[in-house]
């Protein structure tokens, strides 16, 4: 690269908001229907905010001086709360790691139970990021390898 830079990120690792995720159809090879419901929760909203607030104070230090766009200092740019979530709203992302859509757990919600079957149905287990009942804070790859390695003993174990 010609020049230096950075790229600081404000997210919301655990965020309140819920979505949706429910069939169209009866057809199993159509997609799902979802409503993610990114900053629905008040929590999440005030993190954003207060988290992008932050960059700016760190993004305005003098050794920063040299990777930050203007839109980083603090006097520049949205200002107010409902700007700087408007910009949320705009320009933020995830980190692309949706969860539970198969909650595991022993409540009423759960679709599946500690031993990863699909409560009402003989025979079915879920191992991947959908039964994760909350967010860890980090990538889920290695806890979906781990899930994975758990539901292949539980698995075997029933097969013996």
């Amino acid at each position: 690269h010609d020049f230096p830079g950075c790229s600081p990120i404000v997210s919301q690792l655990r965020p309140q908001s819920r979505g949706r995720l429910w069939l169209k159809s009866p057809v199993p090879t159509d997609p799902p229907a979802m409503v993610a419901n990114y900053l629905d929760d008040e929590t999440d909203r005030r993190v954003v905010v207060e988290g992008m607030r932050l960059v700016r104070k760190i993004m305005a230090q003098p050794a920063m001086a040299k990777f930050r766009p203007e839109a980083y200092l603090p006097d520049e740019g949205p200002q107010s709360d409902a700007e700087l979530l408007d910009v949320a709203r705009r320009v933020g992302s995830t980190q692309y790691h949706p969860i539970s859509t198969c909650r595991m757990g022993t409540g009423p919600d759960a679709v599946v139970d500690p031993e990863l079957r699909v409560r009402g149905i003989e025979g079915l287990t879920v191992a991947d990021a959908s039964i994760m009942p909350t967010m860890v804070s980090g990538n889920t790859n290695a806890t979906c390898i781990m899930i994975g390695e758990k539901a292949a003993d539980l698995v075997a174990a029933r097969l013996r």
